[in-house]
């Protein structure tokens, strides 16, 4: 019996899930800081740009990471989904230029 509660305590603290509130209050920040960045008037377009990009990156890996779960399976799920998105933005990088 003794050794059973061991094993939940231990599988228990194994992962520590981040609370589902928290990655949203994140989300929500950086989607009003993108709002905001919009409306600021006179950005150059060589900042707005990255800038909104790297956010939004940002927001996709803690949905992808938190929400999908991602974050607490097999690596390999991770490097398949990660990879796509890396060559993505380098043809949206090349094709900027």
């Amino acid at each position: 019996m003794e050794h059973s509660t061991d094993t939940q305590v231990a599988h228990a603290t194994e992962h520590k899930h981040a609370s589902p509130r928290v990655v949203f209050a994140a989300l929500l920040v950086m989607t009003m800081i993108e709002i905001a960045t919009a409306f600021i008037p006179g950005l150059p377009r060589g900042f707005t740009f990255p800038f909104l990009l790297s956010l939004s990156l940002v927001k996709f890996a803690l949905v992808a990471l938190y929400y999908m779960h991602l974050r607490y399976e097999k690596p390999l799920y991770g490097f398949i989904f990660i990879v796509p998105t890396l060559l993505g933005l380098l043809l949206i990088t090349i094709l900027m230029r």
